[in-house]
């Protein structure tokens, strides 16, 4: 019997050690809550702003990682297929499941920070094109889901977001005059996502003749936007070994032809961000006033639009300091 006894006491005293160093792996982690999808700590949420597009319109997705728990998680700062740290996945009628690839991979920005309770990671991004060509490339209904993965090949710390749904419709056949599946259907793509590039000759051909032919297509005002952002800014053309310097007046006049209200808010915040930044390039600081104010209006203290603006300071630093406007306020 007293042996008995001290093999119980001796086991309650292992369990009791056991919770004690379980608490203090706990509290050496910094107090911070584990990504484990059953634990409830994070919930991913994905909105597409535009669900209803016409064939070869631009898609963008925007996705939030929110922290419904009661302690800080550490999480990935930058969520964008592009880290790899969120992936996408579209599935249709023709493509039961179809893993959007995105053309390139930054490895380099996959960096944590402590997210708090409450508090979101928000990210807004383009999935119309990627490495496997054009995502939504015929009329039918789609089924985008995202997925966040804090550690590459943990399957059981994977966090889905709900399926949101997008239609896609040709009026017209003005989509197909797009995607064509040649050489300067792609290249037109990509000036649409890069929303630059002088040596993507065929692709800008493609988006004129559409602008010529059917101006009040919704695709009209991405290759306007396009158009204008690739002249707002300089360009070193590695093909032509030389470098072609920001244009603004015509980058202008193309920013007067869209009609902005057709756009997503990112892509409308992004505009007048690049008007307010050629304003300044022709000393036209009133404008560039107005066209900054009309930014910090649409953006209407959403974090996850204070990137554009950052980078837009970056490229013309007059922007945050003779305008007097604090680009990365809440």
């Amino acid at each position: 019997m007293e042996l008995v006894r001290a093999a119980r006491v001796a086991g309650n005293f292992c369990f009791v050690c056991l919770i004690a160093l379980m608490v203090f792996v706990a509290r050496a982690d910094g107090g911070l809550a584990q990504e484990r999808p059953g634990s409830l700590t994070l919930e991913l949420k994905l909105e597409i702003e535009k669900p209803a597009v016409t064939l070869g319109e631009p898609v963008y997705a925007t996705v939030r990682l929110i922290n419904v728990g009661e302690m800080p998680v550490e999480v990935f700062k930058l969520l964008d297929p592009q880290t790899g740290a969120l992936q996408i996945e579209v599935s249709s009628a023709s493509k039961p499941r179809l893993v959007f690839l995105p053309l390139f991979y930054a490895d380099a920005v996959r960096t944590r920070s402590a997210l708090a309770p409450g508090k979101a990671v928000v990210a807004v991004f383009p999935i119309f094109y990627g490495a496997l060509g054009w995502t939504f490339d015929r009329p039918g209904t789609y089924r985008v889901t995202a997925e966040y993965r804090p550690q590459a090949g943990a399957q059981r710390e994977r966090i889905r977001s709900s399926a949101v749904g997008v239609t896609v419709t040709d009026e017209n056949g003005i989509g197909a005059s797009l995607l064509t599946g040649t050489v300067a259907s792609e290249e037109a793509a990509k000036f649409l996502l890069w929303q630059r590039g002088d040596q993507l000759q065929a692709g800008q051909a493609l988006l004129t003749n559409l602008l010529t032919q059917h101006p009040d297509s919704p695709v009209a005002e991405y290759a306007w936007l396009a158009f204008g952002r690739n002249l707002s800014r300089s360009f070193r053309n590695y093909a032509a070994g030389k470098i072609r310097e920001a244009d603004c007046e015509p980058a202008l006049s193309y920013f007067q032809r869209i009609r902005s209200d057709r756009l997503p808010l990112f892509l409308q915040i992004q505009q007048r961000l690049d008007e307010a930044r050629c304003f300044i390039k022709l000393s036209q600081p009133a404008k560039a006033r107005d066209s900054m104010k009309r930014a910090e209006q649409l953006r209407d203290g959403r974090p996850e639009f204070n990137l554009a603006f950052q980078q837009a300071i970056r490229l013309e630093p007059a922007l945050g300091h003779r305008l007097d406007i604090d680009p990365v306020s809440p």
